[in-house]
């Protein structure tokens, strides 16, 4: 959704599930998950082969996920993280190991796939993607994203409207707000997620772009197990700061911001 805005979708407007698998560099399946999940919400409507779109300024950060599938999500989340869940996993086993009902663990799993930490197998089961290989893995996937982040706030195209941008201080000030409860976890990441995109999409160039949506998607196993409210609401005021400069118009200060959020980043284990 924040991709489509950026672009200026308008209500009527037509998607492709296969041009939208191929602007996001992955499968139709993750597509078709959150597609679903969307027109669920009402944010579009599938007609035939395509999709429309309805309402173009549904805000993600108004997502909410309910406590007993978020408890689910961190359960299957930290437990492939920790090694605890093979790659392929089916729906039995997943139900055996939770001991969470039918129901309950489709929403999660159909979460985890939106976030593209799952993935459906084309004959039955799932395919649970790990994040980070090490530490070492970790440590460079941050310092890439040092040489990227902070150079995107720095691009001659960049801009980021006055609507989204009060939309993101709206969320942050949200998570700085909101009393810290374990389920909460999902919430607090992905509005984390969904601000580094907003940012990169402001510059305009799709090949950072995607290089943070595959960044969000790395650490997003990470990001779920190490999240705590201490860190949740150092991140969130680190954003503002960085919205802060944004609003202020002084661009090189918003990316010495971004470098010193990220290398804080490094030092969280």
């Amino acid at each position: 959704m924040l991709r489509l805005r950026a672009r200026g979708a308008r209500p009527g407007d037509r998607l492709s599930r296969l041009g939208l698998a191929r602007e996001f560099g992955v499968s139709r399946t993750p597509v078709l998950a959150a597609l679903a999940l969307l027109e669920r919400l009402g944010v579009v409507a599938t007609e035939g082969r395509s999709v429309r779109i309805i309402d173009p300024d549904y805000d993600p950060a108004r997502l909410d996920v309910a406590d007993e599938t978020a408890r689910l999500v961190l359960r299957i989340a930290r437990a492939r993280r920790d090694g605890n869940l093979p790659a392929e996993v089916s729906e039995r086993m997943l139900r055996q190991s939770t001991g969470a009902g039918r129901v309950a663990l489709q929403e999660a799993l159909h979460h985890l796939e939106a976030v593209g930490i799952a993935t459906r197998n084309r004959g039955h089961g799932w395919r649970l993607g790990m994040g980070y290989a090490n530490e070492e893995d970790r440590v460079a996937a941050y310092r890439f994203r040092l040489m990227l982040e902070p150079a995107a706030l720095l691009e001659p195209r960049f801009s980021l409207p006055k609507d989204r941008m009060a939309a993101l201080r709206e969320s942050q000030e949200a998570a700085l707000r909101r009393q810290w409860r374990e389920e909460d976890v999902p919430r607090f990441y992905e509005g984390a997620a969904a601000f580094h995109l907003a940012l990169a999409q402001g510059c305009g160039n799709r090949f950072v772009i995607q290089a943070v949506e595959m960044q969000n998607r790395l650490r997003h196993l990470h990001g779920l197990h190490l999240l705590n409210r201490a860190r949740a609401h150092d991140a969130a005021r680190e954003h503002l700061g960085i919205l802060d400069a944004l609003e202020l118009g002084d661009r090189v200060l918003a990316a010495e911001r971004m470098r010193a959020h990220l290398q804080g980043g490094i030092v969280t284990r």
